[in-house]
């Protein structure tokens, strides 16, 4: 009977040991996995070198582009990948100019997509800090093309929205990328764009606007439509939504006293 337990206690004692020592190597073999992702996955700098290596016709890949709003940061603030990868394909394609309503990571994406083929931007950013830190990363990777623009926010009258320098603008934006300023903590949102700079548009220039499922950007999709006859539309998406607004011309314009 001695035997028999002293037998199976060696028994038990080798299995234990097998089973920590499988779990044991199991563990480090997956720490050794982590440590490879970390080190193998490109870092916000490489990304903006490949992209900016990218031939001018090539999109960035969605995963890229991942990596970038990571890298990024801004959790807060920061376009989700599903509008970013818009941005990147109307970028990459527009024969501009270009207007954007609140800077980012979309300014440097601009940059690097449609700056790259002498497509200029315009960029308004009403925040000195976020103004700095984007002016900063161009600078850095001298990305060309964007024009960086500290706009404060000005009251027109029933709404706010960005004071912007308008005798340096052109006259004919073909894409705008709307994402600011933000609706929580501005009278209006994002409506000013139209009433402001409806004169810089072009016939049938194409807006994008981010967050278009909230409410305050709906209300926003309602006036311009009453307005100025856009066409709307949506895109809605797991993680949120965007629209695609075309505008048709220069006709039903709000006047403002510039």
């Amino acid at each position: 009977m001695t035997k028999l337990l002293r037998n199976s206690s060696i028994s038990d004692l080798i299995a234990n040991t097998l089973t920590a020592t499988a779990w044991r190597f199991r563990f480090i073999n997956s720490q050794v996995k982590l440590y490879k992702e970390a080190w193998f996955t490109p870092t916000f700098h490489e990304l903006v070198l490949e992209i900016a290596n990218l031939p001018p016709s090539k999109m960035p890949t969605r995963k890229m582009l991942a990596g970038l709003l990571t890298g990024w940061g801004n959790n807060h603030f920061a376009a989700n990948l599903d509008y970013l990868e818009e941005v990147a394909k109307q970028a990459a394609k527009t024969p501009g100019p270009i207007l954007e309503c609140g800077s980012g990571l979309t300014t440097i994406l601009l940059g690097l997509l449609a700056g790259r083929r002498g497509v200029e931007i315009w960029s308004l950013e009403h925040i000195p800090e976020w103004y700095t830190r984007v002016n900063t990363v161009l600078e850095r990777y001298q990305i060309s093309g964007v024009n960086l623009y500290l706009s404060p926010l000005q009251d027109f009258g029933g709404f706010c929205w960005y004071n912007p320098p308008f005798t340096s603008l052109p006259n004919n934006f073909r894409l705008v990328i709307c994402d600011g300023p933000p609706s929580n903590q501005t009278p209006g949102g994002r409506y000013g764009l139209l009433p402001v700079l409806g004169q810089h548009l072009c016939d049938d220039a194409l807006i994008l606007l981010d967050d278009a499922n909230r409410e305050e950007e709906a209300e926003v999709l309602r006036r311009w439509t009453t307005e100025s006859k856009v066409s709307v539309l949506l895109q809605e998406f797991s993680f949120g939504s965007f629209a695609l607004v075309t505008y048709p011309s220069r006709v039903n314009e709000v006047e403002v006293n510039q």
